[in-house]
């Protein structure tokens, strides 16, 4: 009996040892395998950000596309310029449709430096790609509210806004108080009592004349025809106060409307030069009755910028309101980030996690300008 015991022990202690050897060739074959994988996986971050990169220094496909129809996502000519228009598309596309577009199961972000390195504002934009990587601007804003929040989300997220929220007429005194703190204010659908506009009109000029930007939906005080920063206010009056369409006549370098197309505002104010002159450039006017473009030229101005001394206006008619070439709040952000011209604080990236990260560098022209794309791609 013992020595059957001793049999099987003999045999059970023979199949351990020979599991445990097969165990431990596997270990130091994975081992040994390891800088095989690191290079295999390195090796496609590279040959993948290459990839991207050729693209996006590519005129793209189709040669004048689009976000809706693009092919092959690309933003440089021939002559190593930057396509600003196909730029612009190119940030309308959805992180995942790009990575899709790109053919890579990889992360991205890519953005621009100038000769001295400073990251670069293209176009508005200070970076696209992942959301892992926090991009900042430069500057101190604050955004004012009443009924409508259209842009509040925007103003926090893109800028980090001080946000003023209406609850009575006194509200606007905090915001008053601190307004030497700040480059840039976004207020929407004030219209304050006459009372309280008279008592902060002059602050505001005096703000936006020492170069402060300022921008504005709807009209800054409940009264007809009230004058602020070189305008006149109105708001359409009767059941054509709302859901009244207007025609962009004039194509913009900053606000991201095509020439003819239609907006239809939820509500309807207007304004009238009083002050600006030739400084004045009307964007989109009201249809009111007239179909003829040629004729809604002379109709009231619905979306207008202008400069106010070292400073500059934009005036929206409404924050909400339907575009029917596209989406109206994706225009109305990337308008105000392009028009406000702001410095782009440093891009960082320590925090994103990642396994294996490569970069690819590229030269090419912003407008006259010698910029440098830069491309992180990781694992």
């Amino acid at each position: 009996m013992g020595l059957k015991k001793s049999q099987a022990f003999y045999s059970d202690f023979i199949i351990s040892t020979f599991i445990f050897a097969v165990i431990l060739l596997i270990y130091f074959a994975y081992i040994a395998d390891l800088p095989n994988r690191d290079a295999v996986s390195l090796g496609n971050l590279i040959t993948d950000a290459k990839a991207i990169s050729s693209s996006l220094m590519s005129p793209g496909q189709p040669s004048n596309w689009n976000a809706n129809n693009v092919i092959r996502a690309g933003f440089v000519d021939s002559n190593n310029k930057i396509d600003n228009a196909k730029f612009t598309e190119l940030n309308k596309i959805s992180y995942n449709k790009s990575k899709k577009l790109f053919s890579t199961n990889y992360d991205y972000f890519a953005f621009f430096a100038n000769e001295s390195g400073d990251a670069q504002n293209i176009e508005g934009f200070c970076g696209f790609g992942s959301a892992e990587v926090n991009i900042s601007y430069n500057i101190k804003a604050a955004y004012y509210y009443k009924d409508e929040d259209k842009l509040r989300q925007f103003m926090t997220d893109a800028f980090e806004a001080d946000i003023y929220q209406y609850q009575s007429e006194q509200d606007i005194d905090e915001l008053i108080q601190n307004i030497g703190n700040y480059n840039f204010i976004v207020i929407e659908s004030p219209e304050f009592s006459t009372s309280t506009f008279n008592s902060i009109r002059d602050d505001i000029e005096d703000w936006a004349s020492s170069g402060g930007i300022f921008m504005l939906s709807a009209r800054p005080v409940a009264a007809q025809g009230r004058q602020l920063l070189g305008a006149k206010f109105y708001k359409v009056s009767g059941d054509a106060g709302s859901d009244k369409p207007a025609t962009v006549v004039r194509e913009d370098e900053f606000v991201a409307f095509n020439y003819a197309d239609q907006i239809i505002f939820n509500q309807v104010y207007y304004i009238e030069d009083t002050l600006i002159g030739s400084n004045l450039f009307d964007i989109a006017r009201l249809n009111e009755s007239d179909v003829e473009i040629e004729d809604i030229m002379d109709n009231k101005i619905a979306i207008a910028r202008w400069p106010y001394g070292e400073g500059k206006v934009l005036f929206f008619s409404d924050f909400d309101a339907d575009y029917l070439a596209g989406d109206f709040q994706q225009a109305l952000e990337a308008s105000t980030k392009k028009w406000i011209k702001a410095r782009c604080l440093p891009v960082d990236i320590s925090r994103i996690k990642r396994e294996k990260l490569v970069k690819f560098e590229r030269l090419l022209v912003y407008n006259s300008d010698i910029v440098k794309m830069v491309l992180y791609l990781w694992q």
